[in-house]
């Protein structure tokens, strides 16, 4: 079979499955696939526009739609968000807006954005002209390849594009994707599946002179890069700003529950543990003096 062919029984082949399922190619295949196909009508565009038509933020609604998308299966992105009750546990504890400056968030982890829209919705609401910054490398996690455009959609679709600022990055140094055991007879030419992207967002955003009035971290789960980010988000939140940990419960994180009891040494102090969330606070100036911080390493 020629190669030209070959390739027509290929797109024939994905064409065929997508009208099918209902399910939309992947971005890398997209063009290829349909181009200009008559069979992708402009009726099926509205269909999937209609998706991102401007709603409020419901959770339930958000775990509909990024298990609507079959980018990944609905128990791994149920069970890769974080849960409403922990969600509303940190909303409930987000600070007020000051006088002379607007909300400023930073979330760090971001999967399919279930927790980021969370955050973003609730800072909204005490502020209608916050600003959540997130940092996430977008690379495969829980099997749900370029987990980003679901990140994106959620946002969209909740009206919060103005609010919104992604940074596509790792928060310090690359670190290994486990998601990833067949890179090399992958098709795929994302670099995102090969675990590439921008690193050190935490020291560009230093750089930038950014400071933050909360932070939810809830990325990299060992014990020393979450020291390392401690150290770096010191530097880039007001004083009192409020830092949120998921995953500090010993019985499954143990290394998470460990940073967070000795959090004082990096300039917090410990506010609220609740279930899998811990919550601390960035001491002021005249706190940190009564017991220097020390080295994170």
């Amino acid at each position: 079979m020629s190669r030209s062919a070959s390739a027509w029984v290929k797109i024939t082949g994905a064409r065929i499955v997508s009208l099918l399922t209902g399910k939309i190619p992947d971005q890398g295949t997209w063009p290829m696939v349909w181009g200009n196909s008559r069979l992708y009508a402009a009726d099926r565009w509205k269909k999937r526009r209609s998706a991102f038509e401007h709603r409020s933020y419901d959770y339930d609604d958000a775990l509909r739609f990024a298990v609507a998308t079959r980018r990944g299966s609905a128990r791994d992105i149920r069970e890769g968000s974080m849960p409403r009750e922990a969600l509303e546990f940190i909303a409930s504890r987000l600070p007020k807006p000051r006088l002379n400056h607007g909300l400023r968030g930073l979330h760090i982890g971001n999967f399919v954005g279930i927790s980021l829209a969370h955050l973003c919705d609730a800072a909204c609401r005490l502020d209608p002209g916050a600003v959540v910054l997130s940092i996430d490398p977008n690379v495969p996690h829980r099997g749900v390849d370029s987990p980003q455009d679901l990140v994106v959609g959620l946002m969209n679709r909740y009206g919060f594009e103005g609010n919104w600022i992604p940074v596509t990055a790792f928060s310090l140094e690359p670190s290994p994707i486990y998601d990833v055991n067949n890179a090399s007879g992958s098709a795929t030419a994302f670099a995102s599946y090969h675990g590439q992207s921008a690193s050190d967002g935490l020291g560009n955003l230093e750089r930038l002179g950014c400071k933050f009035d909360f932070v939810l971290i809830d990325g990299n789960h060992t014990a020393s890069y979450l020291r390392r980010e401690l150290a770096a988000i010191a530097r880039i939140v007001r004083p009192g700003a409020m830092i949120f940990l998921d995953d500090v419960d010993k019985a499954n994180w143990q290394q998470v529950h460990a940073v967070f009891n000795k959090a004082r040494r990096f300039g917090f102090a410990q506010v609220a543990h609740q279930g899998r969330v811990g919550v601390l606070r960035r001491l002021r100036p005249a706190e940190m003096r009564q017991q220097p911080c020390q080295d994170p390493s």
